[in-house]
């Protein structure tokens, strides 16, 4: 993964903007019961976006185990539409898991995604680029804050995304609109010095923020305590969902087993799925295997990073630890807190 270090400053220094379309996918929810289904069937308190407009929700749908099926954001534009952003390519995973609960409820969901366009506009500058088209000041808007953006001829919903680069919004516009509202997008970022973004710089960006992922990290092998979502994405004061009554005693007990962690390498970059162990002692190949690699990347800030799930007693930023590359080399990487 090479990128450009040009590109990669002008995001920190002032914004980026990435056509996000192919990397996650998108949903309508339709039918009055919608909203309430998907409270019922996943970890956060979707109730306020049944009472009221404008708001969105990150939210986890989970199996009998409490293993992650799909994080969604579940988004309620001004005119009160439902649309799901998920994980790439998990739609029909998504469509079949509810439609499997749906008995007697109003609850429908289509595939949105070739209807839709989905740009991110992330770093400092973004709000100030997005305010004439949202039409008020954005600082300090909630996680949950959706608006309408009014784009010369085409209208748009924006909505609270990861803080890549220190802040990040989702737009969500038609196809037919997308051309208009992307160019619109485009003039503001480069007249202010930032960057268009590649998948490989986005990669970079998610890496950094700690943002996991399907399916290097959001997948069935794992719980959303597990994960660096579950603040934003679990209620523990809702009622009962698939998966919940494990997920609870799981925090109750505090016998989470392993959690999402940052990884800074010295020399070479392993491979996902490379095994983490504990430092290896002297005259051993390698110490007790405590986890796996999930991402890597090579960032122009920090050097080899990547992420990787570890037992719990062992997710604490300074611990060294090893890791067996491809080529049979056992590379020392150090433990740091996200984001990096």
């Amino acid at each position: 993964m090479v990128i450009s270090q040009i590109a990669y400053r002008k995001v920190h220094e002032s914004v980026g903007l990435f056509d996000a379309s192919r990397s996650f996918g998108r949903l309508f929810a339709r039918g009055k019961d919608a909203i309430d289904l998907l409270h019922r069937m996943s970890t956060n308190d979707l109730l306020p976006l049944q009472a009221g407009k404008s708001l969105s929700a990150l939210t986890a749908l989970t199996n009998e185990k409490g293993r992650i099926v799909d994080v969604l954001k579940v988004v309620r534009d001004e005119m009160g539409d439902v649309a799901l952003i998920t994980s790439k390519d998990k739609e029909q995973t998504v469509i079949q898991w509810l439609d499997k609960f749906t008995i007697m409820e109003d609850a429908r969901f289509e595939l949105a995604t070739d209807k839709l366009a989905q740009f991110l506009i992330c770093g400092k500058n973004a709000n100030s680029i997005l305010r004439k088209y949202a039409g008020q000041d954005l600082e300090g808007a909630s996680n949950t804050a959706v608006f309408a953006l009014h784009v010369g001829e085409a209208n748009a919903t924006l909505v609270k995304g990861p803080s890549l680069a220190g802040n990040g919004w989702f737009i969500l516009t038609s196809r037919d609109s997308a051309n208009i509202v992307w160019k619109q997008l485009e003039a503001g970022v480069l007249a202010s010095g930032g960057a268009v973004m590649d998948e490989d710089l986005f990669e970079v960006l998610r890496i950094e923020l700690g943002m996991p992922l399907a399916p290097n990290e959001l997948n069935e092998k794992h719980n959303p305590l597990e994960t660096t979502i579950a603040k934003d994405a679990v209620s523990f004061t809702k009622g009962c969902y698939i998966g919940q009554e494990v997920i609870a005693r799981l925090d109750a007990q505090g016998k989470v087993q392993r959690q999402l962690v940052g990884l800074t390498f010295g020399d070479g970059v392993p491979t996902i799925g490379n095994r983490i162990a504990d430092e290896a002692l002297a005259g051993t190949p390698l110490g007790e295997e405590i986890g796996e690699v999930t991402s890597v990347a090579i960032s122009p800030a920090h050097g080899g990073i990547g992420l990787g799930y570890v037992r719990g007693k062992y997710a604490n930023p300074g611990t060294i630890v090893s890791v067996k590359d491809s080529t049979g080399n056992i590379l020392s990487a150090t433990l740091v807190m996200l984001p990096f």
